[in-house]
C-alpha cells in the first residue's frame, strides 16, 4: 500500500503539477506565435513579389499601350491596305493582352488587398498573442514566488516538526522519570501504610493498656476513697469536731482547690492580671501546650513571646517585614508560626529566639498559619485564596488548595493534618483533604460571613463564629449543627473575632466590638456570663491547658489575665 502523503506535500505537488502545464500552454502560444510569424514574413516576401509583379506589367502595359498607338499612327499614315489588315490584328491582340494584363493586375490588387488584411489580422493577433504572453509570464511569475513561499512555509514546517518531535522526546523522557517516581512513591505508600498498620496495632494495644491501667488506678482511688470513709466515719466517732475540721480541708492530702474541682475548665469571673504588649494593634495570641510561653502578633513587625504567669518579656522575635496577622505555638513548645501581611509565614525556634524558617510562595498577605499535631507540617491561608501545605522541615510546599470564596481562618482537625476546615466570606464551612487536594464537605450554616473556626483536639467538632451574632458548634463528620450560642449585645468584628473551647469543651468564649468577653455553656447553649473588662475591640481569647485560666487579647495593646 502506498504510503499517504501529507496535506501539504500533496498541495505542493499539485501546484507543480499546474505550473508545468501552464508552463506547456505557453510554450504552445510561443510555438504558435513563432509559426504565425513565420507566415506573416511569407506574406509580407509574396506581398512584395506581387507588388514587383504589378508593377513590372504596369510597365509592360504603358510600353504596350505606347507602342500601340505610335504603331496605329505609323499604319494610317503609309495608307496600304494588305498593312492595315496586319496592323487592326496586332491591335486587337494588344488590347487583348492589355485586358488580361488589366484584370491580372486587378487579381493581384485583391490578393494584395487580401494579404493587407491577412496582415493586419495576424498582427491583431500578434499583439493578442504578445499580451496573453505577458499575462501568462506574470502569472508565471506569481506562481513562482508562491512556490518559493511554499518551500519556506515547508522549510518552517519542517523545522518546526523536529522542533516537536525533540520536545516530544524530551517529554518522553520526563514521562519516564515521572513514572519511575510514582512507582518509587507508590513503594513508599505500601510500606508507609505497613508501618501505619503496625502502629495503629501498637496504639489499639496502648490504649488497652491505657484503659487497663485507668481502671486500675480508678479501682485503687476507690478503695482509698472507701478507706477514707471508712477512717472518717472511724474518727467522726471518736471527735466529731476534729474530723471534720480534718477531712473539710482538702490540703490535708495534698489537694489543690482547682484539682478538687475534677480538673474542669471554669468560667472566669474576673481579671486578676494584665500584660502590656507594648504595640500599637493586636491582631492574634497564641499559649503554648503547658501553658508557660504566651506569643502575640500584631501591627508590629514583631511577634512578641512574655512568660504567661508573670507577664515578663522573653523573645521579640524580628524577620516580618509587614504586621502579623496570626501566630501559633507547636505543640511541643519548640516553634513559634506567625503568618504576615508580606505574603510570607515565618518560624522561628523558641529555645534560641532565632528565625529558622520563611515560608514563601503566596501572593497576597497570609491571613492565617497552622502547625499539624506533630508540627511536621504547616498550613497556610493567603488573600490569594490558596491554602498551601509546607513540610516543616524542608520549607517547600507540598500542595496547594483553591478554596474559589475568601477564607479568614483554618484549623487542623487531625493529628496527621489529612483535614482542614476552613471559615468563608459566602457564609459557609469547608472541609478539605491536604492530600488530594479535594473539598471533602461543606455547609453554609450562617446567614453572613463566618469569621472563624476551632476544632476541639480530637477533631470531631467544630466551633465557628459568625458575624450574624451566633457562635455555632458543629459535628465536623456531618456538619450538622448541634448547638447554637448566641447573646443580646454580642457583635463580633469583622477584621478579628476568633472563638475558643476550653480544654474539657465545656465552655465557648469570644470576645465582643463592645469589648466584652461573652461565654456560653456549650451543651445548653446558654450564655454563663459576660464580662466587661477591655476598653476596646477583643480580638482573641484563649484558655490555659488547665482550663483555670483564660487570656483575652483587646486590639489596642493589653492583654488581660482572667480567672
Amino acid at each position: 500500500m502506498a504510503q499517504t502523503k501529507p496535506g501539504w506535500e500533496a498541495r505542493i505537488l499539485a501546484q507543480l503539477e499546474q505550473r508545468e502545464v501552464r508552463v506547456a500552454t505557453v510554450a504552445k502560444v510561443i510555438q504558435s506565435y513563432n509559426r504565425l510569424a513565420g507566415k506573416v514574413g511569407e506574406f509580407a516576401s509574396h506581398s512584395r513579389e506581387v507588388e514587383a509583379r504589378s508593377r513590372e506589367l504596369q510597365g509592360e502595359h504603358e510600353r504596350m499601350f505606347e507602342n500601340y498607338h505610335h504603331g496605329g499612327g505609323m499604319g494610317m499614315g503609309m495608307g496600304g491596305g494588305g498593312g492595315g489588315g496586319g496592323n487592326v490584328r496586332g491591335t486587337t491582340l494588344a488590347q487583348q493582352r492589355i485586358t488580361d494584363l488589366e484584370r491580372e493586375v486587378e487579381t493581384l490588387k485583391e490578393e494584395r488587398s487580401a494579404l493587407y488584411r491577412t496582415q493586419g489580422t495576424n498582427a491583431q493577433r500578434l499583439l493578442d498573442l504578445s499580451d496573453k504572453m505577458r499575462e501568462n509570464d506574470e502569472r508565471l511569475r506569481q506562481q513562482e514566488l508562491e512556490i518559493s513561499d511554499s518551500h519556506e512555509a515547508l522549510r518552517r514546517s519542517n523545522n518546526k516538526i523536529n522542533d516537536l518531535q525533540d520536545a516530544l522526546k524530551e517529554k518522553d523522557g520526563t514521562i519516564q522519570i515521572l513514572q519511575d517516581e510514582m512507582s518509587a512513591l507508590q513503594l513508599e505508600i505500601v510500606q508507609i501504610e505497613e508501618r501505619c498498620g503496625r502502629l495503629q496495632a501498637e496504639n489499639d494495644d496502648l490504649v488497652k493498656r491505657w484503659l487497663k491501667k485507668m481502671n486500675e488506678e480508678a479501682e485503687k482511688v476507690n478503695e482509698v476513697t472507701q478507706e477514707l470513709e471508712q477512717i472518717r466515719r472511724k474518727s467522726a466517732a471518736l471527735s466529731p469536731q476534729m474530723g471534720a475540721a480534718m477531712f473539710d480541708d482538702d490540703r490535708f492530702f495534698g489537694l489543690s482547690p482547682m484539682s478538687a474541682q475534677n480538673g474542669g475548665s471554669v468560667a472566669p469571673r474576673g481579671a486578676v492580671g494584665k500584660i502590656d504588649a507594648r504595640m500599637e494593634e493586636l491582631h492574634s495570641i497564641a499559649l503554648s501546650r503547658n501553658g508557660e510561653l504566651l506569643a502575640v502578633g500584631g501591627h508590629s513587625t514583631t511577634v512578641k513571646v512574655f512568660d504567661a504567669a508573670t507577664g515578663d518579656s522573653i523573645y521579640s522575635l524580628t524577620g516580618c517585614l509587614k504586621g502579623v496577622n496570626h501566630v501559633e505555638i507547636s505543640t511541643d513548645g519548640s516553634m513559634l508560626l506567625a503568618a504576615s501581611s508580606d505574603n510570607t509565614a515565618r518560624i522561628w525556634k523558641l529555645d534560641t529566639g532565632r528565625h529558622w524558617k520563611s515560608l514563601s510562595g503566596h501572593i497576597g498577605s497570609v491571613v492565617t498559619a497552622k502547625f499539624s499535631t506533630d508540627a511536621s507540617r504547616v498550613f497556610t491561608y493567603s488573600q490569594d485564596r490558596t491554602v498551601k501545605v509546607w513540610d516543616t522541615q524542608r520549607g517547600l510546599c507540598t500542595k496547594t488548595l483553591f478554596t474559589v470564596s475568601s477564607c479568614h481562618d483554618i484549623d487542623v482537625l487531625d493529628s496527621a493534618g489529612s483535614r482542614i476546615v476552613t471559615a468563608h466570606m459566602d457564609n459557609s464551612i469547608r472541609v478539605w483533604d491536604t492530600a488530594s487536594g479535594k473539598k471533602l464537605r461543606e455547609a453554609a450554616i450562617h446567614k453572613e460571613q463566618v469569621m472563624s473556626v476551632c476544632a476541639n483536639r480530637s477533631g470531631t467538632r467544630i466551633l465557628t463564629n459568625s458575624c450574624d451574632g451566633m457562635l455555632k458548634l458543629v459535628d465536623a463528620s456531618t456538619l450538622d449543627v448541634l448547638t447554637v450560642m448566641s447573646a443580646a449585645g454580642y457583635r463580633p468584628s469583622r477584621n478579628w473575632a476568633r472563638a475558643s473551647l476550653s480544654p474539657d469543651e465545656r465552655f465557648a468564649m469570644a470576645g465582643s466590638i463592645d469589648g466584652k468577653l461573652y461565654i456560653w455553656d456549650v451543651n445548653s447553649g446558654d450564655l454563663v456570663r459576660s464580662l466587661d473588662i477591655h476598653k476596646s475591640p477583643v480580638c482573641d481569647a484563649l484558655w490555659d491547658p488547665t482550663g483555670m485560666r483564660v487570656y483575652s487579647a483587646e486590639k489596642s495593646r493589653y492583654i488581660m489575665i482572667l480567672q
